[in-house]
């Protein structure tokens, strides 16, 4: 299970190291396929970067300030700052494992 982000705890929690946030909600069918995928993720790099969750229909002003559309929407930081492409309803682990690679490398 992913640490859930608010508004108020987004900035802190990702102005350290290199983290992944991943922006969706319980309902949507795209977020469900890849929790399983996450969880693996977790497990290999979670010593290495950290990784959180912002629920859509409960952060809709933080939604809104990281420009979200679509969700699942993933988002990579190193330090505070925005590293790499975003990956938008991504659907498969080659790919999700592959930003997760390039951010660690930036």
């Amino acid at each position: 299970m992913l640490e859930k982000l608010t508004k108020d705890s987004y900035q802190n929690a990702i102005k350290e190291g290199v983290c992944m946030v991943v922006v969706g909600a319980p309902w949507c069918p795209d977020c469900r396929k890849i929790e399983p995928i996450m969880g693996m993720l977790t497990q290999e790099y979670g010593e290495r970067m950290k990784f959180f969750a912002v629920m859509a229909d409960e952060e809709e002003a933080l939604k809104e300030e990281l420009s979200v559309r679509r969700i699942p929407t993933l988002i990579f930081y190193k330090n505070g700052v925005e590293a790499g492409e975003r990956l938008v309803e991504p659907n498969s682990k080659p790919l999700i494992e592959n930003a997760i690679k390039m951010a660690l490398e930036v």
